[in-house]
């Protein structure tokens, strides 16, 4: 099996913090982004291959095609940082079959009908569902920006949700 050292959601998917400081903090030689509609335009995916830092690889998959690929170990081999456009797409892939122990949120666009609960989270009620059932499954959620800031865990964020 490929060691999974970090999995994040973040809507802009590659872009400055993740190329400058979590994909080091990852030590990843590989960022794997897991979205359903990337991974079907060719455009794109050229795009953020591009975007990646020199010398780390970047694989574009499907949530269920890398649930699959996990469960054949088939994902490679050395350190992979998982990236996710969306907190449905982590469920997607986890329900069908990619063990994930630990998840972050990076980046969760503030739109109608969601709630802040943390600088650049913001959650509505599908969010709270989904995150609530992968944290019953085993996988440990927290919320954090940048690495050089305090974080926050998931259960302070439903509290923040909730009140």
């Amino acid at each position: 099996m490929p060691n999974i050292t970090f999995a994040r959601v973040d809507h802009r998917l590659i872009h400055g913090q993740v190329i400058t400081k979590w994909s080091k903090i990852a030590a990843a030689q590989k960022i794997l982004i897991v979205d359903d509609v990337l991974a079907q335009d060719s455009f794109m995916v050229d795009i953020y291959k591009m975007a990646a830092p020199s010398g780390v690889d970047v694989d574009i998959k499907s949530a269920e095609d890398t649930a699959r690929a996990y469960q054949a170990d088939d994902l490679g081999s050395g350190n992979v940082f998982l990236l996710f456009k969306s907190i449905q797409t982590a469920r997607k892939a986890m329900d069908a079959g990619l063990e994930l122990k630990t998840l972050q949120l990076g980046g969760v666009p503030a739109e109608a009908g969601r709630k802040i609960v943390f600088q650049a989270v913001a959650l509505n009620d599908a969010d709270v569902a989904d995150l609530t059932h992968m944290a019953d499954a085993g996988c440990q959620i927290t919320l954090q920006v940048v690495p050089e800031e305090a974080g926050m865990t998931l259960a302070d964020a439903l509290k923040k949700y909730n009140s």
